[in-house]
């Protein structure tokens, strides 16, 4: 059986392209032949398909006349050109490889090109290709698609986001709650997963130079921030308890952190941020909030990606939680959370925003983590949290950081409770019974 796994990109470190990776190990695990599809192929190797990229031009227009303003054009004009961008994208689906299941993943649910969701559905549909919807996020979370422009596009966000008569794969529960109420849909829950039988991430000749190439100390305690840098991920909380670990250093001068570090004088925390910067606003109000806080950014997106390039001096998203002593993980939304499966992985203690999805699926698992709480205002463009709470945060922090026995025996508890309820076991279990 051949198995196709579609998205706008792969082969990145953002969460979809992650766990796409991730599917197409297991799948062949299991004995099949399975392809990566997308607009833009990073360091993966697959079948590439232009017209789906996020950065195509045809449809960054076209998504703004759908969701934002028709402005000259009228409903026909519109139609005319949407019709004709579908047929160009189905075009380029032909020279596909024969495929028995297409593994659809956030297309038919976060509409960020609705043309490709058209498109691949119509041609699925006319090859006899079963269809699996994984949907990571959807469309009506995000204010942007919340005022389409005209009839088309709410008659096609009706029929294919998501599509009826296909299968239909979510990441928590809160989703599938919703479709069920919401469109009459079943659907069945896969969390995100990793790998818990790899090698650890240990620091190494190779990775030890990031300490070097960002300027960074080898007895500065590094806050790692590994998302992508948009606003939802809320990196301003992780900028506020940062701070307030800054003005607490001094007095813990001379002792030794969980992992070997010795503060001095000199020591600093500073906040570590290799993800993707999506949001080039939020990312200077980041960094002029940083300042403010007294809070040093180090931005290394330049420098990272999902694997080594080592001739170029370019670093695995892995590298930067070998050196990090905490990770940060302050998002307000997430369809179910990367990033804390990596930290747990990595055996490093985590801070928190306690999300939907965190509270419902997550934390009633038993995991041991520093805590935001789950109430955070929007104020002047960034969250907030009660001053209280970052106050307790730190305090935690600072505890977790200095007492060797405690955070070691809390990070492999996390890393048990990780392996048992998301390895790639369970998601091996889980897709022998969606494909069988």
């Amino acid at each position: 059986m051949e198995i196709g796994l579609i998205h706008y990109r792969v082969g990145e470190t953002d969460g979809v392209s992650l766990e796409m990776t991730k599917w197409k190990k297991v799948l062949e695990k299991i004995g099949f032949k399975v392809y990566l599809i997308a607009g833009d192929m990073g360091t993966s190797a697959g079948f590439k398909i232009p017209s789906i990229s996020y950065s195509n031009t045809t449809n960054y227009f076209l998504k703004h006349k759908s969701f934002v303003d028709l402005n000259c054009w009228n409903e026909d004009q519109y139609i005319c050109e949407m019709e004709s961008y579908t047929t160009h994208i189905y075009d380029q689906l032909k020279e596909l490889m024969n495929l028995d299941i297409m593994i659809v993943n956030n297309i038919f649910s976060l509409a960020h090109n609705p043309a490709a969701a058209i498109a691949i559905y119509n041609f699925c549909k006319d090859r006899g290709i079963k269809i699996v919807g994984h949907h990571h996020d959807f469309y009506w979370e995000r204010d942007y698609y919340a005022n389409p422009t005209n009839s088309y596009i709410r008659r096609v966000l009706q029929m294919y986001f998501p599509p009826k008569d296909i299968t239909h794969v979510v990441i928590n529960s809160i989703t599938q709650e919703k479709l069920k109420i919401e469109n009459n849909l079943d659907s069945v829950v896969i969390p995100n997963v990793f790998d818990f039988n790899q090698e650890q991430w240990e620091i190494d000749d190779y990775n030890v130079k990031i300490y070097d190439k960002l300027k960074i100390s080898k007895n500065d305690l590094i806050f790692l921030q590994a998302t992508r840098i948009v606003k939802r991920k809320a990196i301003e909380l992780a900028i506020d308890v940062v701070s307030e670990i800054n003005k607490d250093l001094k007095k813990y001068v001379g002792e030794k952190t969980y992992n070997g570090k010795i503060i001095t004088e000199s020591t600093a925390a500073k906040l570590l941020l290799p993800g993707l910067p999506e949001d080039i606003d939020y990312l200077n109000t980041l960094i002029e909030y940083a300042k403010r806080k007294n809070v040093e950014l180090k931005l290394a997106s330049s420098i990272c990606d999902n694997i080594r390039h080592e001739s170029k001096g370019i670093f695995s998203l892995w590298d930067f939680y070998a050196i990090a002593d905490f990770i940060t993980y302050p998002s307000v939304l997430e369809g179910f959370g990367n990033q804390f499966l990596e930290a747990i992985f990595s055996k490093t203690p985590i801070l928190i925003f306690e999300y939907p999805v965190y509270k419902k699926d997550i934390a009633p698992l038993g995991f041991e983590i520093v805590s935001l709480g789950n109430k955070a205002e929007l104020t002047n463009g960034l969250y907030k949290v009660n001053q209280d709470t970052i106050i307790k945060a730190k305090e935690q922090i600072l505890e977790i950081l200095f007492d060797t026995h405690k955070t070691s025996e809390s990070v492999q508890k996390n890393f048990e409770l990780g392996r048992k309820y998301f390895s790639y076991d369970m998601l091996e279990e889980k897709l022998r019974y969606l494909i069988k």
